[in-house]
């Protein structure tokens, strides 16, 4: 039976809140390997017999009698190559950050950071992305929301990563459950988002009441600076994209004004009010559909996670004091790399 060998590069797992962000980023890589037999069968492997198949009618259906076919070797680029896939930006363009203290009302979720790192790593691998974290305790102001801390953050993502035009601010109590979507095709290319932005949908104020206004159709996909999504109570940092610019910048440094800081008492509340109250602001946001970037666990049909969505968000779980319970029973049912590499067809590819 013939074999494809995929070689898959992880940056080292599990490392612990108190380490600098420098010290994981110099990780040991670890290089398993997964392979793709022409079943769609995936599995960990070394290189030796014990994974070369021995049921001679297996082998029979695999390949014509006599005609030996040697295993091939491949890397994920290779097979992005005959995939044609060609929409930006890829790779290290892209940052996907964890920003937390570890700290909070996720704390019920047993080895939380352990399991985040895993699933998030293992998707930048897949996609060469960067994933980057950040302790924010180090931001944090005595007298304010820890969750502020989660700006400068943001700032530091970009500094650590000179050539990245976008950055991922993804909520640890977030699982990435369908590894095989790649962000370009899924929202970041203009052509993709236009077709994502909830045009004419209610922009709410932060305690769920309409503003009056509504989700523009003149917005030009070519300017936008912050991808976001908003549930029934405005819009929901949980889950955030941001593109390096000037004007992404400025923002920054405005969100964190000392008079927002007294006026909310969280950055999602600030934010959604310089949504709500300035065009300019509005005219570099895309508010999304929920379920493209930030599925919830629980919700209706526009809010909670159904098959296929790229991540779930464990928003509000603590409220039911259902967080593990909740999060165990997602993390048994997302999608990995290995079963995406079966799930993507590559023996067709292949084949042709």
């Amino acid at each position: 039976m013939a074999m494809i060998y995929i070689s898959l590069t992880l940056y080292g797992r599990g490392a612990l809140l108190s380490q600098d962000v420098r010290e994981l980023q110099q990780s040991a890589s670890k290089s398993p390997k997964f392979v793709l037999d022409f079943s769609g069968q995936v599995s960990s492997l070394t290189t030796d017999s014990s994974n070369q198949v021995d049921d001679p009618k297996e082998q029979s259906t695999a390949q014509p009698s006599g005609q030996a076919v040697p295993p091939l070797h491949l890397t994920l680029d290779e097979i992005r190559n005959m995939a044609d896939d060609s929409l930006e930006p890829k790779g290290k363009k892209i940052v996907l950050l964890t920003a937390t203290d570890g700290k909070g009302n996720n704390g019920a979720i047993q080895n939380l950071i352990e399991m985040v790192t895993e699933n998030r790593e293992e998707y930048c691998a897949y996609h060469d992305y960067t994933y980057q974290f950040i302790n924010i305790s180090k931001y944090h102001i005595e007298g304010r929301a820890p969750v502020w801390a989660k700006i400068p953050a943001i700032q530091e993502a970009f500094e650590n990563n000179v050539g990245a035009e976008w950055v991922w601010l993804l909520d640890t109590d977030s699982i990435i459950m369908t590894p095989q979507i790649d962000l370009a095709n899924h929202l970041l290319d203009p052509q993709a988002l236009e077709t994502r932005i909830a045009y004419d949908a209610p922009i709410t104020l932060t305690d769920g009441k309409p503003s009056g206004l509504t989700v523009s159709r003149g917005i030009d996909v070519n300017k936008v600076d912050i991808i976001i999504a908003q549930d029934e109570i405005g819009v929901n940092a949980g889950s955030v994209l941001f593109r390096r610019s000037d004007w992404t910048m400025s923002l920054l440094q405005k969100w964190v004004d000392p008079y927002n800081v007294r006026k909310h008492a969280n950055e999602q509340d600030a934010l959604n009010h310089m949504i709500v109250n300035n065009e300019e602001i509005r005219q570099h946001i895309a508010i999304v559909a929920q379920r493209v970037i930030n599925a919830f666990s629980v919700g209706g049909e526009h809010m909670g996670w159904k098959t296929g969505d790229l991540v779930v968000h464990f928003a509000g779980c603590w409220v039911e004091d259902a967080c593990d319970s909740r999060w165990k029973d997602f993390w048994s049912r997302r999608k990995t790399v290995s079963g995406t590499i079966a799930d993507k067809g590559f023996r067709a590819i292949l084949a042709d």
